[in-house]
């Protein structure tokens, strides 16, 4: 073979490459010859199968090798070759030792991590202050009536509270109290590791119920987190832990006998006294205590398992006797049965608790909300009077029997010189909770037309003005009726006259055009009809193209009133200009301070009518007390003993629909008042239904002088019975007066050509001798017109007593002689 030439490649040749499994070559020591120049060296030489030296391998790091047991290359020559099911071996060991590893910090987490959370949230968590929670707790409130006597209590939503102090727990109560909550309370840490395992593994598992301590408790309850789950467990344990170290074991059993429930109505120790068996905590027997203590397991089981109170007896007896906290000389007594359950959180009748809730409301108003007065536990002194309301009571219900049912009534009387309301009536049994007397915005009718005097009176006119009394009359582009159509004021009507009969076109034409409508709305204003509905403020007339509306001279359309704010109003009248705010609250009393937290001193608004003078404005309600005290007798409905008594009835018609027509009325009021009293009644229907009633069998129109005047007689005649009689101040009268008008009136007579005077005279006087008693009014409007700036009053169609009459026919006060008049 040349020199420099590689040996043939083939079976068995020099060249062939070693045949089998790399692994399974051999290697041995072989002696290479020297060269001339080169010294003897040792070296490893592969050899073949045969034995022989075999040819140089190629380089390895090219080589692919499929198994995965060769890490290292250079190991061909140094180990075995690995099998695939010891490489399978080798890599499930490498796994579990990961998983080994893994678990050991896992477990290491599981031990350690809670430890360092427990203490991270021991430092972030705050304990619950019992006195700051106490300040949070609902109360009882108790609310009395005008005279002092307590009307009720009430309770908060879960039940009646009274906190107490440690030292006026008796010893037995708390011995039975741990007996069945925590009979390890005076000595653990605020929790119980066995109860917690047991409370997480039924958590895990589906189940109810654990093993939480006092302290737990008592957490659970002023923290108000109640929810199953582990994260709310784990912060009560904590914060348990952290209030045993922080507070004394005195505070936290004080705190938490004074928090929970006790069934009955009862939150606390002291209230839960007084629900099972009628005493103070201090007269409470061990037997009794052991009772109390037993329930707060299960407060409200007592309700479908009567003998439960009696089965907890048992366990907490035999728990107190196991803790010799008791002997079974004790328990041998016998189990004290508690008193009859009373569920009830408070007593009021209907017509008291919607007093309570128009108080409420007055409070809101004044800034103080309900939740304030129940967590302060607050005494409210109404102004209500409980024997005033027994009589508005009476007089409606004597008044009502036997009237059709769509009839709905209601009273409100005031006193003029406080605003104190001192009976307030509007529970309706048909509609229950809704109240007609603060709640129901009607249209008044004629008892809105002193208003419109007041607007006269401003401008130095008064009673004996002139004007038209004529019926179909327009105004704008409004018609106004009188009632029946009745012309019996004639064209000379003074305005005196007008309010006796109540003519409605008299006093729209002293709206329209003497004084606008405008200063109407001001002036009712002022005597105390509120601007506003609610939250639905009415926009000003002259403003996005609102017109004048004559409505407002007599109470309809969208003006609105309810009988708290006509008693008011007219109440400023009674009080010669001195305008108080009707009102329910006289004063609120926080008891643990004796702090008074509001009274009504802010109610006294000052003048009314003229603030800058006190003569005058104290000679406008003169003169409108003036125009009003011929009313009462006149509608046949005067106060006993010839006692001054000044009113305005009101009535409003009905709109034509399928139901009514204008010769219905839907509404009829009759306001009144003496120096004593100022008293509004109001009575009309849900829907606007037609007011019929039965008179001797027979079906009559309800007008103002009907049942809401009799109403009025004779709630005024029980309350003033027995009381001074009290005069009016003397007349100071504005503009002319009537001698100015006679003397003023006969020189007309006696004038030349009289002829057009005389027969208008003899107009007034045809009317006025007629047998019968003034007719009522009655307004027919066909649309609204004019124009100029003018303010709408109070209201808008509807409200909580129905959908409103705004667009049908309006009858203000009457006198109409074919009226109810019976008893």
């Amino acid at each position: 073979m040349p020199p420099g030439a590689r040996p043939p490649m083939g079976p068995g040749g020099p060249g062939t490459p070693p045949r089998g499994n790399p692994a399974e070559q051999v290697t041995q020591r072989v002696a290479k010859p020297a060269g001339p120049s080169e010294q003897k060296t040792d070296m490893l030489t592969p050899l073949n199968g045969r034995g022989r030296a075999a040819a140089e391998p190629e380089l390895l790091t090219h080589r692919e090798f499929e198994d995965e047991g060769y890490e290292d290359p250079d190991s061909l020559y140094d180990e075995p070759y690995e099998t695939d099911e010891e490489a399978r071996r080798r890599r499930r060991k490498k796994i579990w030792k990961r998983v080994r590893r893994t678990s050991y910090v896992f477990l290491a987490l599981m031990i350690i991590g809670p430890i360092v959370a427990f203490f991270v949230m021991y430092q972030l968590v705050d304990v619950p202050d019992p006195k700051a929670l106490a300040n949070t707790l609902p109360k009882t409130v108790t609310v009395n009536w005008g005279n002092g006597q307590q009307m009720t209590t009430i309770a908060p939503p879960d039940g009646k509270r009274t906190l107490v102090e440690y030292k006026d727990i008796p010893e037995h109560v708390l011995n039975a109290v741990y007996a069945a909550e925590d009979a390890t309370f005076r000595t653990n840490s605020g929790f119980d590791l066995t109860g917690i395992m047991r409370a997480v593994w039924n958590n895990l598992t589906g189940g109810q119920g654990g093993g939480s301590t006092i302290t737990q408790q008592y957490v659970k309850k002023a923290t108000e987190n109640e929810e199953k789950t582990l994260t709310r467990k784990a912060t009560e344990l904590v914060k348990a832990y952290k209030m045993s170290n922080t507070m004394s074991k005195e505070d936290i059993i004080t705190a938490y006998l004074n928090t929970i429930y006790f069934g009955r109505g009862a939150n606390g120790i002291v209230a839960a006294a007084k629900a099972y068996y009628g005493k103070d905590l201090k007269d409470i027997t061990k037997q009794e205590a052991a009772t109390l203590a037993g329930v707060i397991q299960g407060p409200s089981r007592e309700v479908k398992e009567p003998d439960y109170p009696e089965k907890r007896w048992n366990y907490v007896m035999d728990k107190m006797i196991e803790n010799h906290w008791a002997t079974p000389q004790d328990k041998a007594a016998g189990f004290p049965q508690p008193i009859e359950s009373d569920s009830a959180s408070s007593k009021m009748t209907p017509d008291q608790s919607l007093i309570w809730q128009a108080a409420l409301r007055e409070l809101q108003s004044n800034g103080i909300e309900r939740e304030t007065i129940t967590k302060g536990g607050y005494t409210v002194n109404l102004t209500v009077d409980p024997t005033a309301q027994q009589m508005a009571q009476d007089a409606i219900n004597t008044t009502m029997q036997g009237q059709p049912e769509n009839l709905r009534q209601a009273l409100v009387a005031v006193d003029p010189n406080t605003g104190r309301i001192i009976a307030y009536y509007g529970y309706n049994k048909a509609r229950g909770q809704l109240d007609y007397a603060g709640q129901a915005w009607q249209n008044p009718g004629s008892s809105y037309k002193p208003f419109d005097l007041v607007a006269l009176l401003h401008q130095g006119k008064g009673l004996y003005e002139v004007y038209d009394g004529r019926s179909n009359r327009k105004f704008g582009g409004a018609t106004i009726n009188n009632s029946e159509g009745s012309n019996k004021c004639g064209d000379q009507c003074t305005v005196a006259e007008a309010m006796k009969q109540s003519v409605n076109t008299v006093f729209a034409d002293i709206a329209f055009n003497t004084v606008g409508t405008r200063a109407v709305a001001k002036a009712a204003i002022e005597a105390g009809i509120p601007n506003n509905v609610g939250a639905k403020q009415i926009p000003l007339e002259g403003q996005n193209g609102n017109p004048p509306n004559v409505n407002i001279a007599i109470g309809g359309d969208v003006y609105q009133a309810r009988p708290v704010d006509m008693a008011g109003a007219y109440a400023t009248f009674a009080a010669n200009g001195t305008k108080h705010k009707a009102h329910l609250v006289q004063s609120v009393i926080d008891p643990a301070s004796g702090k008074t937290v509001w009274e009504d001193g802010s109610t006294n608004l000052g003048m009314a009518f003229n603030k800058s003078d006190p003569e005058n404005n104290a000679q406008i309600a003169r003169n409108v007390t003036e125009s009003l005290l011929p009313i009462p007798e006149s509608s046949k409905i005067p106060c006993d003993g010839g006692r001054e008594c000044a009113g305005k009835t009101g009535t409003h018609g009905c709109a034509d629909t399928a139901k009514t027509n204008k010769s219905d009325n839907c509404a009829a009021w009759m306001v009144g008042y003496t120096p004593q009293i100022s008293t509004a009644v109001w009575v009309g229907s849900d829907d606007n239904s037609a007011l019929w009633s039965t008179v001797k069998g027979q079906r009559k129109i309800v007008f103002g002088s009907g049942l809401p005047g009799l109403i009025w007689q004779k709630f005024m005649n029980a309350w003033l019975k027995g009381k001074p009689k009290m005069d009016f101040p003397p007349l100071v009268p504005i503009g002319k007066s009537k001698e100015d008008y006679d003397r003023q009136n006969a020189a007309s007579s006696s004038a030349e050509n009289p002829q057009g005077n005389s027969q208008s005279q003899n107009s007034n006087t045809q009317g006025n001798s007629q047998s019968q008693p003034p007719s009522s009014e009655t307004t027919t409007t066909t649309k609204k017109g004019g124009g100029g700036p003018t303010i709408s009053l109070p209201g808008g169609p509807g409200g909580p007593g129905g959908p409103g009459n705004p667009t049908g026919t309006g009858r203000g006060g009457d006198n109409n002689p074919n009226d109810f008049q019976g008893g």
